[in-house]
């Protein structure tokens, strides 16, 4: 069996290719693998956009002394679902430590958040026990008359 050229003719398997159920369930697998793909990702978008629904709210809420669960709120669902909020966050930590560091501790398995609202609270006390002073050195800093020579 040879073709008109000269050349073997290609090998025929005896053995019908697979065409029945397993080909069926092997694309219904793959459908189903694709449509939960896409749930998830959606499901991170509309957590991302969720977060910071709860972080501008926890940031125009700022006067009152529980803000900071909101924006830990809002925080969570980003980092969770966003690679480039926690490189973002990373750098932020770095870059102010003391800001970041009671969300930080929020952020952790067990947080303490009696010790850690009772922190922010004298904090905050302590801004408007010293805010007068402070003031008084930002006034004289940026409200001062410019020289005359």
């Amino acid at each position: 069996m040879s073709s008109e050229n000269g050349a073997p003719a290609p090998h025929k398997s005896l053995v019908p290719a697979k065409s029945g159920p397993r080909d069926w369930k092997a694309k219904a697998r793959s459908v189903k693998r694709a449509a939960k793909r896409f749930s998830k990702k959606a499901l991170g978008w509309i957590m991302i956009a969720l977060g910071f629904v709860f972080l501008a709210a926890g940031f125009l809420l700022i006067i009152i002394p529980g803000h900071y669960f909101l924006i830990l709120v809002g925080l969570i669902m980003i980092l969770r679902n966003a690679f480039w909020a926690r490189r973002q966050f990373i750098h932020l930590k770095r870059r102010h430590p003391n800001w970041v560091m009671p969300l930080r501790k929020l952020l952790r398995r067990n947080p303490q958040v009696v010790s850690i609202f009772w922190q922010q609270v004298l904090k905050f006390e302590r801004l408007i026990l010293r805010g007068r002073g402070q003031l008084v050195g930002i006034r004289r800093r940026f409200l001062r008359k410019p020289r005359t020579v």
